[in-house]
């Protein structure tokens, strides 16, 4: 079970039976003496004898709140989740592999066509990516390009520049090096339930055939684990601009772009009329600097309200790129470092200093982080 808060998009919680423990003794200890017209004094054997009935009666009350919850889309956890999504045909994303794409280079023209057989391997030594098909260089050329995923699911196959998968597993005749060309990304575990709730709620959209906002997002969200984030335009009618988002708010790469590209332009998805292109949104590039003081009498804790405030600011970094069309919002950014216990703030050299709209197609990317313990202050 997740950690996450519960009901979802903030949802009044429901209540299928009374589960306060001090209600429900006090409801068995009443309905006791009304019943048998005797008081029952604190230390009487058979008040003690109801209390510890009322104990099991709490427990069941609690069991059956639990299970009644776990009919609803708000409440659902993981195999009811699972359970909730087969009634609309919607399953949950397992782990995604990153991906990229490599680029052989030939050690001379050939007069014939030069073949790379589809999984063909290049590693760095720690991780390894696999061709995706058959590519063929033709005559006379002596470079070609492949898109590549990494055999280990997850996101461990990510973050690797361009560059540094550059060794072929099984060496083949004429080959003289093969290279990553772009950043691998894509890479993800599978999906979490509140990930998996949100695509439940969007699914009823997908039946539509007119091509809705929601249901392009939906679908484009079915592609992979990895994708957190979509936001969909339509710049003039039958133009339909898809801006993904990934995982700690990374944009997509090309590879990524295509994959949903290819998925949403099946004829079962895409409106007859509708051209899609997908694209990466714009990053709205911002720093972030904290300079902080805490309170005298909290000495003793200072190592770990550092380590707390250094914490916090991680949290709102990727609260803040985890979205897009996000505002900049430094008043969260004080209120996480507040609570972490950081008691002052200088207001002067703190970054980003002022709120920042953003467009719907924008997210924000913090490209710098600062964070300067500056020592005690007296209240």
């Amino acid at each position: 079970m997740s950690d996450e808060v519960l009901p979802r998009w903030n949802l009044q919680p429901v209540s299928f039976i009374e589960t306060d423990p001090e209600a429900v003794r006090s409801e068995i200890i009443t309905g006791f003496e009304q019943a048998s017209g005797r008081t029952l004094a604190a230390g009487d054997p058979v008040r003690l004898f109801l209390l510890s009935i009322a104990d099991e009666i709490i427990q069941q009350r609690t069991d059956i709140q639990i299970a009644s919850t776990q009919n609803l889309l708000a409440y659902a956890q993981g195999e009811y989740l699972d359970a909730i999504g087969q009634l609309l045909a919607v399953t949950r994303l397992e782990e995604s592999r990153a991906v990229t794409t490599i680029r052989f280079t030939l050690s001379q023209a050939l007069g014939s066509v030069y073949t790379i057989p589809a999984g063909t391997e290049v590693t760095n030594g720690v991780i390894t990516f696999a061709t995706d098909e058959e590519l063929l260089i033709p005559i006379g050329e002596t470079t070609g390009d492949v898109t590549a995923s990494c055999t280990t699911t997850g996101p461990v196959g990510n973050d690797y520049l361009a560059g540094q998968i550059n060794v072929i597993v099984k060496p083949m005749t004429f080959v003289r090096s093969a290279e990553n060309i772009t950043i691998t990304t894509g890479g993800a575990n599978a999906e979490s339930d509140a990930d998996f709730a949100d695509r439940i709620r969007l699914a009823p959209n997908s039946f539509s055939v007119a091509g809705p906002e929601k249901a392009y997002i939906y679908h484009a969200m079915s592609v992979s684990s990895s994708i957190i984030d979509v936001s969909i335009d339509s710049p003039t009618p039958g133009e339909v601009d898809v801006y993904p988002l990934l995982a700690g708010g990374t944009l997509p790469s090309e590879e990524i772009r295509q994959q949903i590209l290819e998925h949403l332009s099946d004829e079962t998805i895409r409106p007859l009329t509708d051209y899609v292109q997908v694209l990466s949104p714009t990053a709205v590039n911002y720093e972030i600097v904290i300079d902080y003081w805490i309170n005298r009498e909290d000495s003793s804790r200072a190592a770990q309200i550092q380590a707390a405030v250094t914490d916090a600011v991680e949290q709102y970094r990727l609260w803040q790129q985890s979205k897009i069309g996000r505002d900049i919002v430094p008043m969260k950014l004080l209120q996480l470092v507040s609570v972490a216990g950081a008691s002052r703030v200088d207001a002067s050299t703190m970054k980003p200093a002022a709120f920042q709209a953003l467009e719907a197609k924008q997210v924000a990317q913090c490209t710098k982080v600062t964070v300067n313990y500056k020592g005690y202050k007296d209240e």
